[in-house]
Protein backbone atom coordinates (compact mmCIF):
# COMPACT_ATOMS: atom_id res chain seq x y z
CA UNK A 1 0.00 0.00 0.00
CA UNK A 2 3.06 2.50 0.62
CA UNK A 3 4.31 1.74 -2.27
CA UNK A 4 1.15 3.06 -4.37
CA UNK A 5 0.88 5.84 -1.84
CA UNK A 6 4.98 6.79 -2.44
CA UNK A 7 4.18 8.43 -5.82
CA UNK A 8 2.17 8.60 -9.44
CA UNK A 9 2.71 5.58 -11.56
CA UNK A 10 5.96 5.16 -13.90
CA UNK A 11 3.79 3.94 -16.66
CA UNK A 12 1.44 7.06 -16.80
CA UNK A 13 3.08 9.43 -19.51
CA UNK A 14 2.15 12.56 -21.29
CA UNK A 15 0.77 11.61 -25.03
CA UNK A 16 2.77 13.18 -27.67
CA UNK A 17 1.39 15.34 -30.75
CA UNK A 18 1.94 13.81 -33.55
CA UNK A 19 2.73 15.80 -36.82
CA UNK A 20 2.06 14.89 -40.21
CA UNK A 21 4.05 15.25 -42.96
CA UNK A 22 1.24 15.77 -44.96
CA UNK A 23 0.24 19.11 -43.18
CA UNK A 24 0.40 22.55 -44.49
CA UNK A 25 1.93 24.57 -42.68
CA UNK A 26 0.55 27.57 -40.57
CA UNK A 27 0.36 30.82 -42.42
CA UNK A 28 -0.21 32.66 -39.54
CA UNK A 29 2.52 31.29 -37.70
CA UNK A 30 4.80 33.72 -35.44
CA UNK A 31 7.53 32.28 -35.70
CA UNK A 32 9.95 33.35 -38.61
CA UNK A 33 10.93 30.63 -41.18
CA UNK A 34 14.01 30.26 -43.04
CA UNK A 35 14.46 30.50 -46.49
CA UNK A 36 17.21 28.56 -48.47
CA UNK A 37 18.85 30.39 -51.16
CA UNK A 38 21.40 29.24 -53.69
CA UNK A 39 24.42 30.76 -54.85
CA UNK A 40 24.07 33.49 -57.17
CA UNK A 41 26.58 34.93 -59.25
CA UNK A 42 25.99 38.81 -59.66
CA UNK A 43 28.63 39.60 -62.21
CA UNK A 44 26.44 39.00 -65.34
CA UNK A 45 27.35 37.89 -69.05
CA UNK A 46 27.91 40.60 -71.16
CA UNK A 47 24.81 41.67 -73.51
CA UNK A 48 25.68 40.38 -77.08
CA UNK A 49 25.55 43.24 -79.34
CA UNK A 50 23.36 42.03 -82.01
CA UNK A 51 20.65 41.74 -79.85
CA UNK A 52 20.82 45.10 -78.41
CA UNK A 53 21.90 47.95 -80.06
CA UNK A 54 23.82 51.10 -79.42
CA UNK A 55 21.36 53.51 -78.38
CA UNK A 56 22.66 56.52 -80.02
CA UNK A 57 22.98 54.83 -83.29
CA UNK A 58 19.99 54.18 -86.04
CA UNK A 59 18.52 50.54 -86.56
CA UNK A 60 19.29 49.13 -89.61
CA UNK A 61 16.35 47.33 -90.00
CA UNK A 62 13.81 48.26 -92.52
CA UNK A 63 11.70 51.08 -91.01
CA UNK A 64 8.77 50.03 -92.41
CA UNK A 65 8.53 46.30 -91.36
CA UNK A 66 9.55 45.85 -88.09
CA UNK A 67 12.01 43.12 -86.53
CA UNK A 68 10.79 39.51 -86.68
CA UNK A 69 11.86 36.30 -86.06
CA UNK A 70 14.57 34.77 -88.36
CA UNK A 71 11.91 31.91 -89.36
CA UNK A 72 8.27 32.75 -88.93
CA UNK A 73 7.04 30.07 -91.45
CA UNK A 74 9.81 27.70 -91.94
CA UNK A 75 10.45 26.56 -95.57
CA UNK A 76 12.29 23.41 -94.47
CA UNK A 77 10.07 22.06 -92.17
CA UNK A 78 10.05 18.62 -94.78
CA UNK A 79 12.12 17.44 -97.50
CA UNK A 80 9.01 18.57 -99.91
CA UNK A 81 8.79 21.56 -98.60
CA UNK A 82 12.84 22.45 -98.92
CA UNK A 83 12.97 21.81 -102.32
CA UNK A 84 10.65 23.42 -103.31
CA UNK A 85 11.65 26.37 -101.87
CA UNK A 86 15.06 25.65 -103.28
CA UNK A 87 13.62 25.74 -106.79
CA UNK A 88 11.43 29.07 -106.24
CA UNK A 89 14.49 30.75 -104.80
CA UNK A 90 13.06 30.59 -101.45
CA UNK A 91 15.22 29.25 -99.49
CA UNK A 92 17.66 31.32 -97.26
CA UNK A 93 16.25 34.21 -98.67
CA UNK A 94 15.01 37.52 -97.77
CA UNK A 95 11.16 37.56 -99.45
CA UNK A 96 9.93 35.58 -96.83
CA UNK A 97 12.10 36.96 -93.61
CA UNK A 98 11.49 40.21 -92.04
CA UNK A 99 15.45 40.67 -91.33
CA UNK A 100 18.45 43.77 -91.52
CA UNK A 101 18.19 44.35 -95.19
CA UNK A 102 22.26 44.46 -95.53
CA UNK A 103 22.22 40.94 -94.40
CA UNK A 104 23.44 39.14 -97.63
CA UNK A 105 23.19 35.87 -98.42
CA UNK A 106 24.85 32.94 -100.85
CA UNK A 107 22.47 32.73 -103.68
CA UNK A 108 23.29 30.18 -106.45
CA UNK A 109 25.14 31.49 -110.04
CA UNK A 110 22.13 30.90 -111.86
CA UNK A 111 19.62 33.16 -109.34
CA UNK A 112 21.94 35.77 -109.42
CA UNK A 113 21.85 36.03 -112.87
CA UNK A 114 18.58 35.63 -113.11
CA UNK A 115 18.28 38.82 -110.49
CA UNK A 116 20.30 40.90 -112.36
CA UNK A 117 19.62 40.82 -115.55
CA UNK A 118 17.05 38.24 -117.55
CA UNK A 119 18.68 38.30 -120.36
CA UNK A 120 22.31 37.09 -118.92
CA UNK A 121 20.37 34.06 -118.51
CA UNK A 122 19.99 33.11 -122.00
CA UNK A 123 23.21 34.79 -122.97
CA UNK A 124 25.50 32.75 -124.69
CA UNK A 125 29.21 34.10 -125.97
CA UNK A 126 29.87 35.07 -129.45
CA UNK A 127 31.74 32.14 -131.33
CA UNK A 128 35.02 33.36 -132.74
CA UNK A 129 35.78 31.19 -135.57
CA UNK A 130 39.17 29.92 -136.48
CA UNK A 131 39.52 32.00 -139.63
CA UNK A 132 38.70 35.70 -138.14
CA UNK A 133 41.52 37.99 -136.92
CA UNK A 134 40.12 37.59 -133.24
CA UNK A 135 41.39 34.49 -133.13
CA UNK A 136 44.90 34.93 -134.77
CA UNK A 137 45.87 38.58 -135.06
CA UNK A 138 44.10 39.45 -131.94
CA UNK A 139 46.32 36.42 -130.00
CA UNK A 140 49.41 37.49 -131.49
CA UNK A 141 49.35 41.38 -131.75
CA UNK A 142 53.13 40.39 -132.81
CA UNK A 143 54.68 40.50 -136.39
CA UNK A 144 56.46 37.65 -137.33
CA UNK A 145 59.06 38.58 -139.92
CA UNK A 146 60.65 42.35 -140.09
CA UNK A 147 63.00 43.50 -143.16
CA UNK A 148 64.93 46.74 -143.30
CA UNK A 149 64.20 48.97 -146.71
CA UNK A 150 66.82 51.69 -146.72
CA UNK A 151 66.40 53.55 -150.26
CA UNK A 152 62.32 53.17 -150.24
CA UNK A 153 60.94 56.31 -151.60
CA UNK A 154 59.88 58.87 -148.77
CA UNK A 155 55.98 59.19 -150.36
CA UNK A 156 53.27 58.14 -149.02
CA UNK A 157 51.46 57.68 -152.04
CA UNK A 158 54.35 55.29 -153.30
CA UNK A 159 53.89 51.78 -154.17
CA UNK A 160 57.29 50.21 -153.49
CA UNK A 161 56.25 46.88 -152.35
CA UNK A 162 54.94 43.72 -154.10
CA UNK A 163 54.01 40.02 -153.47
CA UNK A 164 53.91 37.57 -155.84
CA UNK A 165 51.51 34.34 -156.45
CA UNK A 166 55.01 32.51 -155.45
CA UNK A 167 55.66 33.88 -152.58
CA UNK A 168 58.38 36.59 -153.45
CA UNK A 169 58.27 39.98 -152.06
CA UNK A 170 60.16 42.98 -154.47
CA UNK A 171 60.78 46.27 -152.73
CA UNK A 172 62.25 49.38 -154.72
CA UNK A 173 64.92 50.96 -153.04
CA UNK A 174 66.00 54.01 -154.61
CA UNK A 175 66.93 53.16 -157.96
CA UNK A 176 67.87 49.35 -157.32
CA UNK A 177 64.87 47.20 -156.97
CA UNK A 178 65.65 43.70 -154.74
CA UNK A 179 63.57 40.60 -154.36
CA UNK A 180 63.49 37.52 -151.62
CA UNK A 181 62.20 34.30 -151.72
CA UNK A 182 60.08 33.88 -148.60
CA UNK A 183 59.87 30.20 -148.89
CA UNK A 184 63.35 30.11 -149.36
CA UNK A 185 64.77 33.38 -147.61
CA UNK A 186 67.08 34.24 -150.18
CA UNK A 187 67.79 37.86 -151.33
CA UNK A 188 68.34 38.55 -154.77
CA UNK A 189 69.13 41.91 -157.00
CA UNK A 190 67.29 42.24 -159.56
CA UNK A 191 68.00 45.31 -161.36
CA UNK A 192 69.18 48.90 -161.79
CA UNK A 193 68.33 51.99 -162.81
CA UNK A 194 71.78 53.93 -164.00
CA UNK A 195 70.86 56.76 -165.25
CA UNK A 196 69.74 60.15 -164.10
CA UNK A 197 66.34 59.99 -167.05
CA UNK A 198 64.64 56.90 -166.13
CA UNK A 199 64.48 57.97 -162.54
CA UNK A 200 63.76 56.35 -159.08
CA UNK A 201 61.23 53.56 -158.72
CA UNK A 202 57.54 54.63 -157.47
CA UNK A 203 55.92 51.57 -158.51
CA UNK A 204 55.96 47.90 -158.56
CA UNK A 205 53.48 44.97 -159.35
CA UNK A 206 53.82 41.50 -160.41
CA UNK A 207 51.81 40.00 -162.89
CA UNK A 208 49.24 36.96 -161.92
CA UNK A 209 48.89 35.21 -164.91
CA UNK A 210 52.99 34.94 -164.87
CA UNK A 211 53.86 35.49 -161.17
CA UNK A 212 58.19 35.74 -162.14
CA UNK A 213 57.24 38.68 -164.21
CA UNK A 214 57.01 42.15 -162.44
CA UNK A 215 56.79 45.94 -163.91
CA UNK A 216 58.65 48.91 -162.48
CA UNK A 217 57.27 52.89 -162.73
CA UNK A 218 59.85 55.33 -162.06
CA UNK A 219 59.28 59.39 -160.74
CA UNK A 220 60.04 59.98 -164.80
CA UNK A 221 57.00 58.07 -166.29
CA UNK A 222 59.16 55.07 -167.86
CA UNK A 223 57.38 51.57 -167.19
CA UNK A 224 59.94 48.66 -167.30
CA UNK A 225 58.83 44.53 -167.09
CA UNK A 226 61.33 42.51 -166.11
CA UNK A 227 61.70 38.28 -165.50
CA UNK A 228 62.72 37.99 -161.75
CA UNK A 229 63.83 34.60 -162.70
CA UNK A 230 66.04 35.48 -165.08
CA UNK A 231 66.66 38.63 -164.40
CA UNK A 232 66.11 40.00 -167.86
CA UNK A 233 64.08 43.14 -168.78
CA UNK A 234 61.06 42.40 -171.09
CA UNK A 235 59.74 45.14 -172.32
CA UNK A 236 60.53 49.07 -171.66
CA UNK A 237 57.61 51.72 -172.43
CA UNK A 238 58.66 55.27 -172.26
CA UNK A 239 56.54 58.39 -171.71
CA UNK A 240 57.01 61.13 -173.97
CA UNK A 241 55.33 63.38 -171.20
CA UNK A 242 57.46 62.83 -168.40
CA UNK A 243 54.60 62.79 -165.83
CA UNK A 244 56.03 59.96 -163.06
CA UNK A 245 53.76 56.54 -162.86
CA UNK A 246 51.88 56.52 -159.61
CA UNK A 247 50.39 53.24 -159.31
CA UNK A 248 49.99 49.76 -161.73
CA UNK A 249 47.91 47.26 -161.80
CA UNK A 250 47.35 43.90 -164.36
CA UNK A 251 44.55 42.68 -165.70
CA UNK A 252 45.91 39.59 -167.64
CA UNK A 253 48.41 40.28 -170.25
CA UNK A 254 47.78 43.64 -169.74
CA UNK A 255 49.16 46.77 -167.16
CA UNK A 256 46.69 49.71 -166.29
CA UNK A 257 49.55 52.32 -165.10
CA UNK A 258 48.07 55.60 -163.11
CA UNK A 259 50.00 58.67 -163.58
CA UNK A 260 50.61 61.81 -161.85
CA UNK A 261 48.62 63.76 -164.61
CA UNK A 262 45.06 62.33 -164.35
CA UNK A 263 45.96 59.65 -167.14
CA UNK A 264 45.23 56.42 -166.95
CA UNK A 265 47.60 54.55 -169.47
CA UNK A 266 47.16 50.74 -170.45
CA UNK A 267 50.18 48.49 -171.99
CA UNK A 268 50.07 44.96 -173.44
CA UNK A 269 53.14 42.73 -172.99
CA UNK A 270 53.00 41.87 -176.26
CA UNK A 271 52.90 45.29 -177.73
CA UNK A 272 55.97 47.83 -177.96
CA UNK A 273 53.36 50.57 -177.10
CA UNK A 274 50.55 52.02 -175.10
CA UNK A 275 47.52 50.69 -176.55
CA UNK A 276 45.46 52.87 -174.96
CA UNK A 277 45.46 56.42 -172.88
CA UNK A 278 42.39 58.04 -171.08
CA UNK A 279 41.71 60.74 -169.22
CA UNK A 280 40.52 59.65 -166.04
CA UNK A 281 40.74 62.60 -163.41
CA UNK A 282 41.71 66.32 -163.14
CA UNK A 283 44.45 65.69 -160.15
CA UNK A 284 47.06 63.07 -159.49
CA UNK A 285 45.88 59.33 -159.40
CA UNK A 286 46.12 57.92 -156.21
CA UNK A 287 44.43 54.50 -156.43
CA UNK A 288 44.04 51.87 -159.06
CA UNK A 289 42.47 48.17 -158.88
CA UNK A 290 40.55 45.72 -161.16
CA UNK A 291 37.58 43.66 -159.62
CA UNK A 292 37.98 40.20 -159.23
CA UNK A 293 35.83 39.32 -162.32
CA UNK A 294 38.42 41.62 -164.27
CA UNK A 295 34.92 43.47 -165.08
CA UNK A 296 35.07 47.03 -163.67
CA UNK A 297 38.40 49.71 -162.73
CA UNK A 298 38.29 52.02 -160.19
CA UNK A 299 40.40 55.05 -159.86
CA UNK A 300 40.91 57.52 -157.24
CA UNK A 301 42.94 61.06 -157.22
CA UNK A 302 43.76 63.09 -154.94
CA UNK A 303 41.05 65.54 -154.64
CA UNK A 304 39.06 62.46 -153.16
CA UNK A 305 37.41 61.60 -156.25
CA UNK A 306 36.38 57.90 -157.12
CA UNK A 307 35.97 56.96 -160.34
CA UNK A 308 34.79 53.17 -161.54
CA UNK A 309 34.75 52.36 -165.25
CA UNK A 310 33.67 49.30 -167.43
CA UNK A 311 36.05 47.47 -169.67
CA UNK A 312 33.41 46.90 -172.29
CA UNK A 313 34.32 50.51 -172.95
CA UNK A 314 36.80 51.95 -172.29
CA UNK A 315 38.51 54.46 -174.22
CA UNK A 316 39.03 58.07 -175.53
CA UNK A 317 34.86 58.51 -175.10
CA UNK A 318 34.59 56.07 -172.18
CA UNK A 319 31.56 56.74 -169.91
CA UNK A 320 32.13 56.35 -166.15
CA UNK A 321 29.65 53.44 -164.52
CA UNK A 322 29.85 55.32 -161.00
CA UNK A 323 31.82 58.49 -159.58
CA UNK A 324 32.03 59.08 -155.83
CA UNK A 325 33.57 61.71 -153.53
CA UNK A 326 35.22 61.87 -150.43
CA UNK A 327 36.47 64.66 -148.39
CA UNK A 328 40.15 64.13 -148.96
CA UNK A 329 42.83 62.20 -151.11
CA UNK A 330 41.97 58.56 -151.98
CA UNK A 331 44.64 55.73 -151.94
CA UNK A 332 42.91 53.08 -150.78
CA UNK A 333 40.87 50.99 -153.15
CA UNK A 334 39.92 47.47 -152.72
CA UNK A 335 37.42 44.73 -154.48
CA UNK A 336 35.44 41.73 -152.31
CA UNK A 337 36.89 38.53 -153.72
CA UNK A 338 33.94 37.26 -152.66
CA UNK A 339 31.14 39.96 -153.74
CA UNK A 340 32.70 41.01 -156.98
CA UNK A 341 29.99 44.13 -156.83
CA UNK A 342 31.37 45.23 -153.35
CA UNK A 343 33.59 47.78 -153.12
CA UNK A 344 35.78 49.92 -150.28
CA UNK A 345 37.14 52.74 -150.11
CA UNK A 346 39.11 54.96 -147.61
CA UNK A 347 40.01 58.76 -147.41
CA UNK A 348 42.95 60.25 -145.68
CA UNK A 349 42.90 63.61 -143.89
CA UNK A 350 40.52 65.55 -143.37
CA UNK A 351 38.65 62.34 -144.48
CA UNK A 352 38.93 59.87 -142.33
CA UNK A 353 36.08 57.34 -143.33
CA UNK A 354 35.44 54.22 -144.73
CA UNK A 355 32.95 53.84 -147.03
CA UNK A 356 31.02 50.71 -149.06
CA UNK A 357 29.77 51.08 -152.36
CA UNK A 358 28.13 48.37 -154.57
CA UNK A 359 28.42 48.56 -158.23
CA UNK A 360 24.57 47.41 -158.67
CA UNK A 361 23.19 50.52 -157.17
CA UNK A 362 25.97 52.89 -158.99
CA UNK A 363 24.18 53.69 -162.34
CA UNK A 364 20.83 54.05 -160.76
CA UNK A 365 21.46 57.35 -159.14
CA UNK A 366 23.62 60.01 -159.68
CA UNK A 367 25.00 61.01 -156.67
CA UNK A 368 25.24 57.92 -155.32
CA UNK A 369 25.27 56.96 -151.34
CA UNK A 370 26.97 54.20 -149.87
CA UNK A 371 26.04 50.98 -148.45
CA UNK A 372 28.04 51.27 -145.45
CA UNK A 373 30.05 54.43 -143.69
CA UNK A 374 31.96 54.52 -140.48
CA UNK A 375 33.92 57.65 -139.86
CA UNK A 376 37.72 56.69 -138.09
CA UNK A 377 39.12 60.37 -137.89
CA UNK A 378 42.06 58.87 -139.06
CA UNK A 379 43.99 58.67 -142.32
CA UNK A 380 43.65 55.09 -144.29
CA UNK A 381 46.35 54.49 -146.79
CA UNK A 382 45.16 50.80 -148.09
CA UNK A 383 42.49 48.19 -147.44
CA UNK A 384 42.19 44.21 -147.97
CA UNK A 385 39.12 42.52 -148.05
CA UNK A 386 39.61 38.90 -146.38
CA UNK A 387 38.76 36.04 -148.84
CA UNK A 388 38.29 33.81 -145.94
CA UNK A 389 36.07 35.81 -143.86
CA UNK A 390 33.76 38.48 -143.90
CA UNK A 391 35.90 41.10 -142.44
CA UNK A 392 38.11 44.30 -144.20
CA UNK A 393 41.50 44.94 -142.99
CA UNK A 394 43.15 48.85 -142.62
CA UNK A 395 45.95 50.23 -142.49
CA UNK A 396 46.12 54.03 -140.70
CA UNK A 397 48.82 57.17 -140.63
CA UNK A 398 48.09 59.83 -138.42
CA UNK A 399 44.76 60.44 -136.48
CA UNK A 400 43.06 64.02 -135.03
CA UNK A 401 39.87 65.07 -133.22
CA UNK A 402 37.28 67.11 -134.32
CA UNK A 403 35.47 69.36 -131.78
CA UNK A 404 31.70 69.86 -132.55
CA UNK A 405 32.12 68.33 -136.27
CA UNK A 406 34.88 71.10 -137.39
CA UNK A 407 38.36 70.39 -138.61
CA UNK A 408 41.07 72.49 -137.64
CA UNK A 409 42.95 74.50 -140.71
CA UNK A 410 46.04 72.78 -139.74
CA UNK A 411 46.56 69.00 -138.78
CA UNK A 412 46.82 68.31 -134.91
CA UNK A 413 47.87 64.73 -134.30
CA UNK A 414 46.10 63.06 -131.18
CA UNK A 415 46.84 59.97 -130.02
CA UNK A 416 44.36 56.94 -130.89
CA UNK A 417 44.19 53.22 -131.15
CA UNK A 418 43.90 53.01 -134.62
CA UNK A 419 47.47 55.61 -135.35
CA UNK A 420 49.74 53.92 -137.64
CA UNK A 421 47.90 50.86 -136.83
CA UNK A 422 46.23 47.93 -138.55
CA UNK A 423 43.12 47.69 -138.09
CA UNK A 424 40.09 44.65 -138.70
CA UNK A 425 36.61 45.55 -138.87
CA UNK A 426 33.34 43.21 -139.59
CA UNK A 427 31.57 43.33 -141.98
CA UNK A 428 28.25 43.84 -142.56
CA UNK A 429 28.35 45.34 -138.70
CA UNK A 430 31.57 47.12 -139.73
CA UNK A 431 32.51 46.89 -135.47
CA UNK A 432 36.24 47.19 -134.76
CA UNK A 433 37.56 43.28 -134.28
CA UNK A 434 41.31 44.36 -133.69
CA UNK A 435 43.65 46.99 -134.15
CA UNK A 436 47.65 46.57 -133.52
CA UNK A 437 49.87 49.34 -133.71
CA UNK A 438 52.19 48.61 -136.48
CA UNK A 439 54.84 51.16 -137.21
CA UNK A 440 55.99 54.59 -135.36
CA UNK A 441 54.75 56.10 -139.00
CA UNK A 442 51.97 56.08 -141.02
CA UNK A 443 51.59 52.08 -142.86
CA UNK A 444 51.93 53.93 -146.03
CA UNK A 445 51.17 50.08 -148.12
CA UNK A 446 50.22 47.22 -147.40
CA UNK A 447 50.10 43.82 -149.34
CA UNK A 448 48.22 40.69 -148.88
CA UNK A 449 50.35 37.26 -149.43
CA UNK A 450 48.91 35.24 -151.86
CA UNK A 451 47.12 32.93 -149.33
CA UNK A 452 45.36 35.52 -147.95
CA UNK A 453 46.30 34.79 -144.18
CA UNK A 454 49.41 37.55 -143.85
CA UNK A 455 49.69 40.79 -144.50
CA UNK A 456 53.15 43.03 -145.05
CA UNK A 457 53.30 46.40 -144.23
CA UNK A 458 56.01 48.99 -144.77
CA UNK A 459 56.66 52.19 -143.35
CA UNK A 460 58.88 55.08 -145.13
CA UNK A 461 60.04 56.61 -142.07
CA UNK A 462 61.18 53.85 -140.81
CA UNK A 463 62.25 51.99 -143.73
CA UNK A 464 61.58 48.92 -142.43
CA UNK A 465 58.92 46.47 -143.65
CA UNK A 466 56.46 43.71 -141.15
CA UNK A 467 54.61 40.67 -141.90
CA UNK A 468 51.58 39.74 -139.87
CA UNK A 469 49.46 36.83 -139.48
CA UNK A 470 46.06 38.19 -139.57
CA UNK A 471 43.86 35.11 -140.66
CA UNK A 472 43.45 31.63 -141.30
CA UNK A 473 41.89 28.91 -144.29
CA UNK A 474 38.41 27.30 -143.59
CA UNK A 475 39.89 23.54 -143.08
CA UNK A 476 38.12 21.72 -145.74
CA UNK A 477 35.59 19.03 -144.75
CA UNK A 478 36.70 15.45 -145.63
CA UNK A 479 34.80 14.07 -148.21
CA UNK A 480 32.30 11.35 -147.34
CA UNK A 481 32.79 8.03 -149.69
CA UNK A 482 30.34 7.00 -151.36
CA UNK A 483 28.99 3.63 -152.42
CA UNK A 484 28.75 4.69 -155.69
CA UNK A 485 32.50 5.95 -155.93
CA UNK A 486 33.61 2.07 -155.94
CA UNK A 487 32.12 1.82 -159.17
CA UNK A 488 31.71 3.12 -163.04
CA UNK A 489 28.90 3.36 -165.01
CA UNK A 490 30.07 1.50 -168.91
Amino acid sequence: MEDQIAGPSRECKTPKRRRSRASITNEFSVKRQRVSIGYIDVQADPIPKSDYGDGGTEPRADRFISARPDVLFPMNTTPRTTRIAQVFGLADDKILKFTDSTSTTPDGKMMTALRRSASQLFYTPPVVHATSASANLAKRRQFILALDGPGIPQDPWAYPLAWSPQNVIAVACGHDVYYQNLDTRQIAHLCNLPTASAGRVRAISFAQHKPEVVCLGTTTGHVQVWDSESRKRLRKWPNHDWMGVSTMEWKHQECTVGRLDGHIAMYDLRMADEIMKLKAHKKDIYGLSWSEDRRYLVSSDSNGSVHIWDHRNLGETSKKVGKMKHNGAVKAVSWCPWKPDLLATGGTYPDGTIQIWSTSSLSASPTPTPLHSISLNSSIYSLHWSPHCKELLSTHGLSWQCSKGVLPSTVNPVASPLTNSITVHSYPSMSRLVSVPAHTGSVSQSCLSPDGTMVFTICYREEAMKMWKVWSRREEADKRESAFDQYAIR
